[in-house]
């Protein structure tokens, strides 16, 4: 049995397999493997949200910190998709303890959504790469606004939400 311990680092993981077997009394045996996950590095947030307006430059950053017992250097980057994305990683020291920044930017002219994996490529025989999600939201401001009513500035202002208990009408 091969279990993928990625994203439980300093969590206690059980899993479970059912094992079918010949044997008349018994046809099937399950079997519990259970144990504490090491972490290989702290990052932080886990995941990158970038939003922003059609146009505009949208930034995010995260950081990564080698865990003392796994030292490892960040050696490159790649991205799954990597279109309109721009990324950069930068090495640092904080109180002693070596980091890794990751920026990362984007820049959409059209309202949507968008997504994307950064790979960070690690010198460490344990994991050679790191997978950084990051999730983006181009919003385009005409759409925040609600239905329209006569007045206000421009000739026109938002009609308020109906409540809840309004939004459906009873039968």
């Amino acid at each position: 049995m091969k279990v993928d311990t990625s994203g439980y680092g300093g969590t206690l993981l059980k899993k479970s397999i059912i094992v079918e077997t010949s044997h008349p009394v018994q046809p099937s045996v399950t079997l519990l493997i259970s144990g504490d996950v090491e972490k290989f590095a702290v990052i932080a947030p886990n995941k990158l949200f970038l939003r922003g307006k059609p146009g505009e430059t949208l930034k995010g950053a995260l950081t990564v910190i080698p865990e003392p017992k796994y030292p490892f250097k960040i050696t490159g980057a790649r991205a799954k998709i990597g279109e309109g994305i721009q990324y950069q990683v930068e090495e640092t020291t904080v109180d002693g303890k070596q980091q890794f920044i990751l920026n990362v930017t984007a820049e959409r002219k059209l309202p949507g959504r968008f997504f994307d994996v950064i790979y960070l490529k690690t010198d460490s025989a344990i994991r050679s790469e790191l997978p950084i999600t990051v999730y983006g939201q181009v919003m385009d401001p005409a759409a925040a606004v609600g239905p329209l009513k006569p007045g206000g500035p421009g000739g026109a202002m938002p009609l308020p939400l109906p409540a809840p208990s309004e939004a459906r009408p009873k039968p």
